[in-house]
């Protein structure tokens, strides 16, 4: 913990005592709530891009250039999105992952096929593709400390005008890292999995809406990135 989150820390702990003397027993629940929004500022994040809501969308996490190592992570990353398209009242509609997956094992030539005629072949309007950079649960394949990271790089597609977003060809950094724990079961590796894509997700769809977030968390560095 930092200096800084220690004395905010602190500085809570004493007013929860000071709320207790002061006020009886309401004292923990009236007073600290007054200060909170001073010890724990959140910033108010504006959408990058705002989807059309009216659009039915595929979101297509793609690691052909550099496959990841657990490949169920694309698809927990996929579904994790797509509810919280929904869940966020962001989309008309969505393409269940499965029909990603179908298409892929059904057309040997998918690898060729462009992001926009992916999307126009399962009935999307647009496609939210995620070009996947990095994925990692350890840093030794050998030890039992686990240091999870997930990157990649969004664009949105509309799949009969092509890319709406952003200006930048390769598309907008988005990234999660967990910090170094130590777990001997190998069996861990599949939670810190779903919790990077679930992370992730979050991220991708943050683009898209407005969001608080915590002042004073860590800004995460942009991944190298290769066409």
């Amino acid at each position: 913990m930092t200096p800084s989150r220690l004395c905010r820390a602190a500085l809570l702990g004493w007013m929860l005592v000071a709320g207790a003397l002061l006020c009886g027993c309401h004292g923990p629940l009236l007073v600290p709530l007054a200060f909170l929004e001073k010890l724990f500022p959140k910033d108010r994040v504006p959408p990058k891009f705002k989807l059309p809501a009216d659009k039915k969308v595929l979101v297509f996490p793609d690691d052909l250039l550099r496959p990841v190592s657990y490949p169920p992570v694309k698809r927990a990353l996929a579904e994790k999105a797509n509810a919280l398209l929904v869940e966020k009242k962001l989309v008309a509609g969505i393409v269940p992952y499965d029909k990603l997956i179908d298409l892929q094992h059904d057309d040997v030539n998918f690898n060729r096929l462009s992001v926009a005629t992916v999307g126009r072949r399962l009935g999307a309007e647009l496609v939210i593709y995620i070009n996947l950079d990095e994925f990692s649960l350890k840093d030794s394949p050998v030890g039992t400390l686990w240091r999870g990271r997930f990157a990649g790089k969004v664009r949105v597609v509309d799949v009969t005008k092509g890319r709406l977003w952003p200006d930048e060809s390769a598309g907008h950094p988005v990234r999660v890292e967990e910090p170094v724990t130590e777990n001997t079961s190998e069996t861990y590796g599949t939670q810190l999995a779903r919790k990077l894509a679930e992370r992730l997700a979050g991220e991708v769809v943050g683009l898209f809406h407005s969001h608080y977030v915590d002042r004073h968390r860590p800004k995460e560095t942009e991944p190298r990135w290769a066409e």
